[in-house]
């Protein structure tokens, strides 16, 4: 079998592979596959073929991670968006109570010891579906 036969299958393999993963990552290796799997059809050595594939296959991850990495989190936006209003406090006890916030009733913790009920309560930081509050 001819040696871009085996790039090209190694590729489809990949990418088929990546469509049950949804990670990218797989697809990355794929199209270096595929590259190499063109190198070798155009009559490249083994070295090329390898050297092909292997500098795609960084390239492409180091794409990819830099795009994750710009583009991560958007849930960490909204929450940031939470932080610094006030709620209005339904029952506390202890550090801890229910706050009604956005119309729905969340869990509610206390920043520290030395807040005071008493006065209005704002939201530190947001941890799963408990606010933090704080004075």
């Amino acid at each position: 079998m001819q040696a871009y036969v085996v790039w090209w299958i190694l590729a489809a393999v990949l990418v088929g592979v990546e469509l049950t993963s949804g990670t990218f990552y797989l697809l990355v290796y794929g199209l270096a596959a595929a590259a190499a799997g063109v190198a070798a059809w155009l009559g490249a050595g083994t070295l090329a073929q390898l050297v092909t594939a292997g500098a795609i296959a960084v390239l492409g991850t180091l794409a990819l991670r830099h795009w994750k990495r710009s583009t991560g989190h958007p849930e960490s936006t909204v929450q940031d968006m939470d932080i610094g209003q006030s709620v209005q406090v339904e029952f506390w006890q202890d550090g801890r109570g229910q706050a009604k916030y956005r119309g729905a009733v969340w869990d509610a913790e206390a920043e520290s010891a030395g807040v005071d009920t008493a006065r209005p309560l704002i939201i530190r930081a947001v941890r799963g579906n408990t606010l933090i509050l704080g004075n």
